[in-house]
């Protein structure tokens, strides 16, 4: 099998369930120097899947930006940024540029082997979410689905915090500020089934009540809850994430100042039917003129949730054009 899989008496019609069990291991991607997948920034790439399991990804913008999910395996935890007690701290946020080369960690170290357990070089998958989608109603950045349309029930799934909004909940960054007390960090669930209903769940990340609780551990996440447990029809997962830590300019929200980064691993569903193929995400190239874009200090600052680039003279002139 592509997954790890167990066969088990089904409903009263007497068919088999399958159980499948998200194993990276057994689908390993190329990756380059930093380790992680080579195709991360290639625009041609709009899914990756590990057997039956399919998770969004999109890259754009000439190959210099990605969202949605992909594969790491070097396992790094530690700090990057220039912490910042107070914003703001530069004009250009360049206290987060030095995360931009290193944002392909864990904070447990490694991901996890079988039966779960942190192994350093383990692959895991790391999830950048482009709140923008969600923002313009333009798709989800953050999905996963099974390849064959089958719709599934949602068991669980492991999650861990990742190193770039870990340190600067701690101590700040180019963006954020470190949390105080009241802040939170964390992460939803949301599930879709067939003809549309949804129900989600939440998972905290980062939460300050007196002090600081977060946790750097791989953590599993029950999804037995979905719809009170009447979840035996999801077509697809998606997932949004939500600071206490945001841009407010105004009256508008530009979105989280908290880097929007997770870790997954070991997601658990039982396929229970198949529906007609849904039409995927769009891509980044697609959407990419709704993208906000701002200028300072000669800098475009590209505020898809967390991302700063610096942009050439020529670069800077054709997507103010395309703005």
């Amino acid at each position: 099998m592509s997954v790890i899989a167990t066969l088990f008496a089904g409903s009263a019609g007497g068919a088999a369930a399958q159980t499948l069990t998200l194993d990276l291991q057994a689908y390993p991607k190329d990756t380059v120097a930093g380790g992680y997948w080579s195709a991360t920034y290639n625009e041609d790439s709009t899914a990756i899947r590990f057997g039956e399991f399919v998770f969004s990804h999109s890259a754009g913008w000439g190959g210099i930006y990605w969202d949605g999910f992909t594969y790491a395996t070097n396992g790094d935890l530690r700090q990057y940024g220039t912490p910042c007690p107070v914003q703001p701290c530069d004009s250009v946020h360049g206290g987060s540029q030095s995360w931009i080369d290193h944002q392909w960690g864990v904070m447990a170290g490694g991901g996890l082997t079988t039966p779960p357990t942190t192994v350093k070089g383990a692959p895991y998958l790391v999830g950048y979410w482009g709140y923008y989608e969600e923002m313009f109603g333009s798709g989800h950045s953050l999905e996963v689905s099974l390849a064959d349309n089958s719709l599934f029930s949602p068991q669980e799934v492991w999650v861990c915090n990742h190193p770039w909004p870990y340190w600067g909940n701690i101590y700040g960054d180019g963006f954020a500020r470190p949390f105080h007390e009241g802040d939170y960090f964390k992460l939803k669930i949301h599930a879709v089934k067939y003809g549309g209903a949804q129900d989600s769940i939440e998972w905290t990340l980062a939460e300050f009540n007196s002090s600081l609780e977060q946790s750097p551990d791989w953590q599993q996440v029950s999804l037995d809850g979905l719809f009170d447990g009447d979840n035996d029809s999801i077509q697809y997962l998606y997932f949004t994430m939500e600071s206490t830590d945001e841009l407010i300019i105004g009256n508008e929200n530009y979105g989280p100042n908290t880097a929007v980064y997770f870790c997954l691993d070991k997601l658990k569903v039982t396929k229970t039917g198949n529906a007609p193929a849904r039409k995927s995400a769009t891509s980044v190239e697609n959407k990419k003129s709704k993208i906000p874009v701002n200028s300072q200090n000669g800098n475009l600052i590209l505020r898809n949730g967390y991302r700063f680039i610096p942009f050439t003279e020529k670069e800077k002139s054709t997507l103010i054009q395309n703005q």
